[in-house]
């Protein structure tokens, strides 16, 4: 006879999971499993929970090995996918990272942070045609995501691009009118310009705003 699933009781589940570590995932999953007779929906919704608790428990591997769990299972994913290459970058495994996120755009052509994330990857390998794409898709897909647009702009700065740097940097300030980050590159843009008092009026700007901060 199948017994109600109690939520009380899966939080607690889910809850000694977390404390206890990975190492006894696979077979406590397989007993909640024989108890409640869970259907696969319910089996990956506690594999992807596992893998987040893990997660903010700073357990990067264990909550990687998680979602992979959750993989072997289903090989497309997309959540599990994209919190693979999300931890992965997070601890700094670019190529493995890339990897996982390139499938999740594949998968999805419609994941704009999937989009953002694998954007950032190859920003941190100096992959700047790679990563200006990615970018450029986030934005089309959510036009407020400020970070992405700063990102934007500073590879056409590397690129001397300032024209189209500064347009980047000024959707930032229009979206986070505090960002400091982008009023400074935008005085570094003008000054690159010799347009010095643009220059002067954008650093006065983000020393204001560090002020306020402070």
């Amino acid at each position: 006879m199948d017994l109600k699933l109690d939520r009380n009781e899966f939080n607690f589940f889910l809850k000694a999971l977390a404390i206890n570590g990975k190492k006894i995932i696979d077979k406590s999953v397989d007993t909640y499993n024989q108890l409640f007779h869970l259907g696969p929906e319910e089996s990956k919704a506690i594999y992807s929970e596992i893998g987040e608790k893990l997660e903010k428990k700073g357990d990067f591997e264990g909550a990687i090995n998680t979602y992979r769990k959750l993989l072997a299972h289903d090989p497309n994913n997309v959540d599990a996918l994209f919190n693979i290459g999300k931890t992965l970058l997070t601890i700094g495994r670019l190529p493995e990272a890339i990897e996982a996120l390139k499938k999740v755009t594949v998968l999805d052509r419609n994941f704009a942070q999937a989009f953002y994330l694998l954007g950032s990857a190859h920003f941190s390998r100096d992959e700047n045609d790679e990563a200006l794409a990615a970018f450029e898709k986030a934005v089309t897909l959510n036009p407020g995501n400020a970070e992405a647009w700063y990102k934007v702009g500073l590879i056409h700065d590397g690129r001397h691009e300032h024209d189209a740097a500064i347009e980047a940097y000024q959707k930032v300030i229009a979206l986070n009118p505090a960002h400091i980050k982008a009023y400074q590159s935008l005085g570094f843009t003008y000054e690159a310009k010799g347009m010095r008092d643009e220059a002067v009026k954008y650093f006065k700007k983000s020393i204001e705003i560090e002020e306020r901060k402070g």
